[in-house]
């Protein structure tokens, strides 16, 4: 049970979603893994990058292909299997990555004018 990760509150601010923890992670390990239950309605229709806060640094969620995981893919109230890395010289904080099968993203259909006859 120490190694999962309660967000009960969340921040959203114009460009992303910062879940925060109902206590305190005290340690991160390198491939260490963790369970991410989301307590609150982070997940509403936002389409937003969403952030795991660990003391005052936000560091970003990813999906196991390494793409940003924006907040409308997680559902609340489900355990997702976590990984935390710090090797990524691309996240000096390192990242979360789900290792879990996640929704695709929403994203807007793309409209096509009729060809003129």
């Amino acid at each position: 049970m120490c190694n999962t990760i309660f967000c009960s509150n969340a921040e959203t601010t114009q460009t992303t979603i910062v879940l925060i923890p109902n206590q305190d992670i005290k340690t991160l390990e390198n491939a260490g893994c963790y369970r991410l239950v989301i307590c609150c309605n982070a997940t509403a229709t936002s389409n937003l990058p969403v952030f795991i806060r660990v003391g005052t640094v936000d560091i970003p969620v990813l999906c196991k292909a390494g793409n940003t995981m924006y907040a409308n893919q997680l559902q609340k109230r489900k355990s997702y299997a976590i990984m935390y890395g710090n090797q990524n010289t691309n996240y000096t904080n390192g990242q979360f990555v789900v290792q879990d099968k996640v929704c695709p993203r929403a994203s807007a259909i793309p409209t096509t004018t009729p060809a003129s006859a």
